[in-house]
């Protein structure tokens, strides 16, 4: 492999990279938009306005964290029944993807990694069929070696081992790149990979005063800064 990038291990051979406001801005674009869709529902059921119910999630949100199921803890304080969750959760399914598109320098950094010889996978957790309908919109589906979707919020590990294995590498030739300290970032570690910390989105923002030593990460704003100071 003919390459020499300075903030990428000289060891790693391949890049697990995360979707969700690791590529593009899901936090500013669809997570928004998910929020709206459901205020719609939400004012309906607890009689309040659009504004209210979206500042009522966002303020669960600030207390329980991005992980948490807050149309779950809305019906469980207003003791709405599970059909309101229902009806939500087909909602935010059926979510417009329109408008969607990957950060600026995303697809560029991608094709040079790929150029410079980096086996490169993409691994992402949520509903199959959203993320399938994620991928294709932003172009991806031809992007990676492989693209790995789970649906299990504990799945990621599986699937880094399995890459692991078919690959034949070893934790230490892999570079993780996300932005949820608390998933990928947190798994990669422990499987003793190299990680790079994307610093975006509402993963990062909460968990960010958890990173105990700032030095175990490489930290990042953009894909392409992975690429700055190489040489051929």
């Amino acid at each position: 492999m003919s390459k020499l990038m300075s903030l990428i291990p000289s060891q790693v051979k391949a890049i697990i990279f995360d979707l969700d406001d690791t590529l593009y801005d899901c936090s500013g674009t669809l997570v928004l938009k998910s929020k709206e869709l459901a205020a719609t529902i939400i004012s309906k059921a607890i009689k309040c306005s659009e504004a209210e119910a979206l500042k009522l999630q966002l303020e669960f949100e600030g207390r329980l964290g991005p992980k948490a199921d807050i149309v779950r803890e809305i019906a469980s304080l207003h003791n709405l029944s599970e059909g309101f969750c229902t009806e939500v959760s087909e909602a935010i399914n059926d979510l417009n993807l329109e408008g969607t598109v990957l950060f600026p320098d995303t697809m560029g950094s991608i094709n040079e990694l790929k150029k410079v010889g980096y086996k490169l996978f993409l691994v992402t957790f949520g509903a199959r069929e959203m993320q399938e309908k994620k991928i294709k919109v932003l172009g991806l589906e031809k992007a990676f070696d492989e693209i790995i979707i789970t649906e299990n919020p504990r799945g990621k590990e599986k699937c880094f081992k399995e890459i692991l294995t078919k690959y034949d590498l070893e934790p230490k030739q892999v570079l993780c790149v996300g932005d949820k300290i608390k998933d990928e970032i947190e798994v990669g570690k422990r499987l003793g990979m190299s990680t790079a910390l994307m610093k975006h989105g509402r993963h990062y923002h909460f968990y960010k005063s958890e990173i105990i030593d700032e030095e175990t990460h490489i930290h990042i704003s953009k894909i392409s800064e992975l690429l700055e100071n190489s040489e051929d």
